[in-house]
């Protein structure tokens, strides 16, 4: 028994060790060094109700995971595990509603296997170490929808104000979107006539929990005009819904059974799955959890995978609900298997990782010693990696004459250098991506056609 508790705790300790490990990394994509660079310009330069982007407003998002972020490396300063750490504690804590809540549903093997699918399940595993919004946005999804599965249940206010309070800061968190969570309890109360579920769609609760969203929306209607606000409307509420774009119906559905394979095989005994969850209202209500909005985001034109990490929760549960009931007489050997087969998705996702980004990091390393100079400016558009690297906005140079300091200029591969005036220093090659180059420029120039951002 205390070899067996041992081997357990030792599995346990690795898989904390997966997790902890890649946030000492350096930062992975452009898209990681665009979240982390807001953050670092409302910490330095003091943007916290209006986000910053090399110096510029920048709105598409609300400003929640800005303001957790800044809050930790104001504390304990700016460095990629701080900058890490929110999606890091979403990912604790999706976990821990998704044991309670499978616990509650299937009991305790349903839970055990629940967490280690989530767990094991790559795209969690990578977002759970990433400078983004999207795992916090996943806590408030599932915990919104927890909040509403106990008041279903019990009739309780206490869960009905804490799915409020989840709504209220998902909407600060990526504004509509979390709108999706109100699906499944919208089909939930036409499919069963529960009445509970009109509380949870009462409108003026749902007015007072978007109070707070809505007054920055307002504010930044009257701080910036129309035509920043205007850009938020585009690119946040209408782009991934009318862009010229169109991925197939069914990339969605598609992307989440191979986010869980090989657990996603259980879907095979598909009459099954379905009869588990039919059986009872509280499973009916865990499977419209993530089918409803899968195939509302299905409608979309655009489709970014990272979107399903809201869903993950909920099918790793019906997952696990399949898995406990259909092998409870192999109970020992279920655990087992699910421990080792978590264990190695997640060291295969660590090499796959670490493999995948180091020409990104080998040419960032290359790249970072130009930034400490006195003066440095972009050419044609700024690459955010090299923005946070530098610790500020780098201003854009749009054409000579150029002024005084190293100019950076990504381009492709096998397209001349400029030749204005400029001392060409070197070319890092490839730089990010296989195709692309930096090119490094010195200055002596007195006066800039520039345009962008500067301290």
């Amino acid at each position: 028994m205390k070899a067996a508790f041992r081997a357990f705790g030792a599995f346990c300790l690795a898989i904390l060790g997966l997790y902890i490990v890649p946030l000492f990394l350096p930062l992975t994509s452009v898209q990681e060094a665009r979240r982390a660079e807001i953050v670092q310009e409302a910490v330095r330069f003091g943007h916290w109700l209006v986000p910053h982007l090399n110096g510029q407003p920048y709105v598409t998002k609300p400003p929640l995971h800005p303001w957790l972020a800044g809050a930790l490396a104001w504390a304990l300063g700016l460095s990629e595990p701080v900058l890490r750490l929110p999606s890091l504690l979403s990912a604790a804590g999706i976990l821990a509603l998704t044991y309670l809540l499978a616990r509650r549903l299937g009991g305790t093997l349903a839970a055990f296997l629940a967490l280690l699918f989530l767990l094991a399940a790559p795209r969690f595993y990578f977002f759970a170490h990433r400078v983004e919004l999207e795992m916090l946005l996943a806590f408030f999804f599932t915990a919104y929808l927890y909040g509403a599965f106990l008041y279903l249940r019990s009739g309780n206010l206490r869960p009905l104000l804490w799915a409020f309070l989840s709504f209220s800061a998902g909407l600060l968190t990526k504004g509509p979107f979390i709108l999706l969570a109100l699906s499944p309890v919208v089909a939930f109360g036409f499919l069963t006539r529960e009445r509970r579920t009109l509380s949870l769609l009462h409108p003026l609760a749902l007015l007072l929990s978007a109070t707070p969203a809505l007054a920055w929306y307002l504010y930044l209607y009257h701080r910036l005009g129309g035509g920043n606000f205007g850009e938020f409307v585009r690119v946040d509420l209408l782009g991934r819904l009318t862009t010229g774009k169109r991925d197939p119906f069914y990339h969605y559905a598609g992307a989440l059974l191979l986010g869980f394979l090989p657990e996603s095989l259980l879907l095979l005994r598909a009459q099954a799955f379905l009869r588990l969850h039919l059986a009872e209202r509280d499973r009916l209500f865990l499977l419209l959890c993530w089918l409803v909005p899968l195939l509302l985001l299905s409608f979309t034109a655009a489709k970014f995978s990272k979107y399903l990490l809201s869903l993950y929760p909920f099918f790793a549960i019906s997952l696990a609900l399949a898995a406990a009931n259909w092998f409870r007489e192999k109970e020992r050997l279920v655990r087992q298997v699910a421990l080792f087969l978590a264990l190695g998705l997640l060291v295969g996702a660590l090499f796959s990782e670490i493999r995948g980004n180091a020409l990104r990091f080998e040419s960032l390393k290359r790249a970072r010693p130009y930034l400490s100079a006195p003066k440095v400016y972009f050419y044609g558009r700024p690459n955010y990696l090299l923005v946070f690297y530098r610790g500020g906005p780098i201003p854009v140079l749009k054409g000579p004459p150029f002024p005084p300091g190293i100019i950076l200029q990504e381009t492709r591969q096998g397209l001349a250098p400029l030749d204005q005036g400029l001392q060409f220093l070197r070319e890092i090659s490839p730089f990010y991506r296989k195709g692309k180059v930096l090119r490094v420029y010195s200055s002596a120039g007195a006066s800039s056609a520039s345009s962008g951002s500067g301290k």
